[in-house]
């Protein structure tokens, strides 16, 4: 790996770090907000509900992007960006003054998408996203969701190669759902032409590794290798007793390092093909909390 190639490695692992240590600010003022994505956080369903609803989402991007309905595609990912946003904004504003922010982040996204502006939305809202999930679980669910999603990615990944083609046409379109990391100062995320062609689509999605050889002028990291691994340092923080450091305990500060650990693996992996990140993430995450729950002497079940 090049000294210019291990920059971009650790911007990528910066960003992970400050999604984990935002989620963790922020998820005292969510918890406050009675905010919950499950009625029931201790329910071994919500992974499987979970995952029901990410097979829908994705047969329909990928449905929307096989007859070139780019609106479809567009419309959702509007929605979910208002949605999140807005969701992280009322946690600290009232209601209506929580879609003044909400507002802001949409018309920026739309008509000044620079790579700037996508990691700012990226970090903000992986933290909140994160947050809102690690609140709404506790551990033993949450475990079954990380590692349904291992299985999962590496399936669509490495075999029915779906997430690939769908991370290609969300890239294309320039979609905030990754992170963008620069190969050099004067680069453009919403000038890139390369984005457009065939040699240079991107091939990164949510659960997907970064571009580490591509040809394009920059690295791409998708936002669900950031946000699924937070969810267990959020879901051990608030489920488990407290205590540890700066009030986050043992398991979660376990389950942060093995998060890095499990990067680190990754970015050393073979850069000829797409890979899958949650596999090596969420094995790190998951390894990192026993490891932690064993040192502070907690059950987590």
């Amino acid at each position: 790996m090049t000294k210019s190639s291990m920059i971009q490695v650790l911007t990528m692992l910066f960003f992970v770090i400050t999604v984990q240590i935002l989620a963790l600010a922020v998820t005292p003022a969510i918890s406050e907000s009675d905010s919950r994505v499950f009625q029931d956080p201790t329910s071994t369903s919500n992974p499987f509900v979970y995952m029901i609803l990410i097979l829908a989402f994705t047969a329909l991007l990928l449905l929307a992007i096989k007859m070139n309905q780019g609106w479809i595609i567009s419309g959702f990912i509007q929605l979910s960006i208002a949605l999140s946003i807005y969701y992280l904004a009322v946690a600290f504003l009232p209601p209506l003054f929580a879609l003044v922010p909400t507002a802001v982040v949409l018309l920026l996204i739309r008509y000044y998408p620079e790579w700037y502006v996508i990691d700012a939305f990226g970090i903000a809202v992986s933290a909140g996203i994160s947050s809102l999930f690690g609140v709404s679980m506790t551990t033993l669910p949450t475990l079954m969701l990380l590692v349904i999603l291992a299985v999962y990615d590496a399936i669509s990944v490495y075999k029915t190669r779906h997430m690939v083609s769908l991370a290609e046409g969300v890239i294309k379109m320039k979609a905030p759902l990754l992170f963008v990391v620069p190969k050099s100062r004067n680069y453009s995320f919403r000038k890139d032409q390369s984005l457009l062609t065939k040699e240079g689509s991107g091939n990164q999605g949510e659960g997907q590794a970064a571009d580490i050889k591509g040809k394009r002028g920059a690295y791409f990291l998708g936002l669900g290798d950031a946000i699924i691994p937070t969810i267990l340092v959020i879901s051990a923080n608030t489920s488990l007793p407290v205590g540890g450091l700066f009030g986050v305990n043992i398991p979660a500060i376990g389950a942060m390092l093995g998060t890095y650990l499990g990067f680190f693996i990754l970015m050393t992996t073979s850069r000829d093909r797409p890979q899958a990140g949650l596999p090596f993430l969420n094995s790190g995450v998951i390894l990192g909390f026993l490891v932690g729950c064993a040192i502070a002497g907690i059950r987590p079940f």
